[in-house]
């Protein structure tokens, strides 16, 4: 069954329904899916407006289009096994990631295996509240 919704606004109340409150408080805000072993860029995102390239395995800032009200945000990061970009055969999170540097308005992020390293594919999910 197909069918359209069409809102001028969507209001979040006090009260809150379930549509609105998961809408407002429990989706993603933010997501980018980026190389950094070759030309850092980003393949595809939400609410990024920007990624600088810090060095070997380290992206930052990596910049909000719009802010998150605080840095009390969480993230979840995966990289690939490899240093080639969209090398699916090694789609495994083989590194350590970290996050660093948050604020309401940037983030940074790390790969690490015995040292920092470049990864193919890196990808982070952001969820809190808009600013």
């Amino acid at each position: 069954m197909a069918g359209t919704i069409a809102a001028d606004t969507l209001t979040h109340s006090t009260a809150g329904s379930i549509g609105t409150n998961y809408v407002v408080e429990g989706s993603s805000k933010s997501w980018i899916y980026f190389e950094q072993s070759g030309t850092h860029e980003a393949y595809d995102s939400f609410n990024i407006s920007s990624i600088t390239d810090a060095g070997t395995g380290r992206s930052y800032p990596i910049s909000f289009t719009t802010n998150l009200g605080n840095a009390n945000y969480a993230g979840t990061i995966f990289q690939s096994g490899s240093a080639t970009a969209n090398d699916y055969l090694y789609f495994a999170n083989h590194y350590t990631g970290a996050f660093g540097s948050k604020t309401s308005g940037q983030y940074g992020v790390r790969a690490y295996a015995s040292g920092d390293i470049d990864v193919g594919d890196f990808n982070v999910v952001i969820v809190g509240d808009l600013a």
